[in-house]
């Protein structure tokens, strides 16, 4: 097995997830993971990227992941500054859960170096993590980010058409955006509407439930970028869901702290 220099900066489950899983499949792994949301604090939290990178080497690293649930103006400076101050082979992987990867590649020098990926955690209850090509990314550089997204991640890829919130992740957010607006509207509890799904439909999780285990920050990020790419009022996050994104709070109270600081050398 090849082990490579991995860095990963990101904030919320998604990130924390991909963290542990490098790390136990012997990636040499360099990682940053905002304890709180970008979203609800995004200066403060940006600064403290931008921080960590002077720290590091960042042209040592063969391959950067980028997975925040933050809006797309705070993603997007995220990206340029990785880009810039990477080495010119290395591979450049972004969340595609809250923007397509070929909008994130035209904010890059060299886009054809830029690989989305995504899944909705946890990742103990999913077979298969999707991946996407942007319309200038390179053949070579798909075949290397699948063989590393595979190894280090111990799931099947599943290569599928570039679009926010690609496929699972995005049917998945719409359903908790209909489930925050009968909330929003008094329909049931929240209690009650996910045992609805959850006995009605055999959901995992109820919606709201899933939200939490999501991240309430990442789904809004989802039905954002979708809303932006698609402009159709049908994807248009709850106005609850946003509120409680830029709380940083969640659907069954205040954040917990999370089970295991998933952070690397460098924080």
């Amino acid at each position: 097995m090849t082990t490579r220099r991995v860095l990963v900066l990101g904030d919320g489950v998604i990130a924390r997830e991909i963290v542990r899983s490098l790390s136990a499949a012997g990636e040499r792994l360099t990682s940053f993971v905002a304890e709180e949301p970008l979203v609800a604090k995004p200066r403060d939290r940006l600064q403290a990227v931008r921080e960590l990178m002077q720290t590091v080497e960042m042209r040592t690293f063969d391959a950067v992941l980028i997975a925040f649930g933050a809006e797309r103006d705070t993603v997007r400076e995220i990206v340029r500054e990785v880009e810039r101050r990477m080495g010119p082979e290395a591979l450049l992987l972004v969340s595609a859960l809250g923007v397509s990867v070929t909008e994130a590649a035209s904010w890059c020098v060299e886009p054809k170096r830029v690989v989305g990926f995504g899944y909705v955690p946890p990742l103990a209850d999913v077979t298969c993590v999707e991946a996407a090509s942007g319309l200038r990314t390179d053949s070579d550089v798909a075949e290397r980010a699948h063989a590393m997204l595979q190894a280090g991640l111990g799931r099947d890829i599943v290569w599928v058409k570039d679009s926010v919130g690609l496929v699972i992740p995005r049917m998945v957010a719409m359903v908790i955006n209909e489930a925050a607006y009968a909330l929003q509207e008094g329909i049931a509890q929240a209690e009650d509407l996910d045992t609805a799904m959850k006995l009605g439909t055999n959901y995992p999780y109820g919606p709201l439930e899933w939200a939490d285990v999501i991240g309430v920050e990442q789904v809004t990020a989802i039905l954002q970028g979708l809303y932006a790419e698609q402009g159709e009022d049908r994807f248009r996050p709850a106005p609850l869901l946003k509120r409680l994104a830029w709380a940083g709070q969640t659907f069954y109270g205040r954040r917990e702290e999370e089970q295991a600081d998933a952070r690397g050398g460098h924080y």
